[in-house]
């Protein structure tokens, strides 16, 4: 009995991960709930990272739900606003590319600078939800704190990107097992790759010399 307890209790280390996993799935499921209306994405994006960063930071004793919709609407402004911007933004963008394309020459290389573009805004998106959730200011300085974040250590954000990336290039590359990959990303997918990117992130927060 007594080994049993060790094994599956609480503050044994099969607990914390039972634990985690719980949180991990259940943040999940809300997330993919709460982005069915599309605009709230970017919300749903900021009540992840902080129902995740919760439990990262050692908070273990809370209801995940609760969590999930404190984030929500604490952030709902500030990560709207965010999360359309970037997309009109990226939009815009891809439609100077596909009229780029017409052209040869010199002209045509700015869609080759408007795609180094997206990539640089989808660096910092992948930084910009979770410090609007770790930090206070405007979406300016939420805006420069996160790209600051991201090339003040590039070897860790070249991690999170490919932490972020490779996962959907799996995704597209066998698209014969999308099955599988829709009920992954739908149980857990979301979460554990913002999970994964969080830990990494307070490690650098919490760790200038690192």
């Amino acid at each position: 009995m007594r080994f049993l307890l060790r094994l599956f209790g609480e503050e044994s280390a099969f607990g914390r991960f039972l634990n985690r996993l719980y949180v991990v799935v259940v943040t999940n499921l809300l997330f993919v709930l709460f982005s069915i209306p599309v605009i709230t994405i970017g919300a749903s994006l900021s009540a992840m990272n902080y129902t995740l960063m919760k439990i990262q930071r050692g908070d273990r004793h809370f209801k995940v739900t609760a969590m999930f919709w404190k984030g929500f609407r604490e952030n709902f402004v500030k990560a709207t606003i965010c999360f359309v911007a970037l997309v009109l933004l990226v939009l815009y963008q891809l439609l100077e590319i596909s009229w780029y394309r017409q052209f040869t020459g010199p002209v045509a290389m700015f869609r080759y600078v408007l795609a180094a573009l997206m990539v640089l805004e989808g660096i910092l998106a992948m930084y910009l939800f979770p410090v609007i959730v770790a930090f206070n200011g405007g979406i300016k300085e939420l805006l420069r704190d996160a790209l600051f974040f991201a090339f003040s250590k590039p070897h860790w954000m070249l991690l999170c990107l490919a932490w972020h990336v490779l996962p959907l290039a799996a995704t597209y590359l066998f698209l014969q097992y999308l099955p599988l990959w829709a009920f992954l990303w739908l149980m857990f997918g979301f979460a554990l790759i913002a999970y994964i990117s969080t830990r990494i992130m307070l490690r650098c927060w919490t760790s200038p010399s690192t």
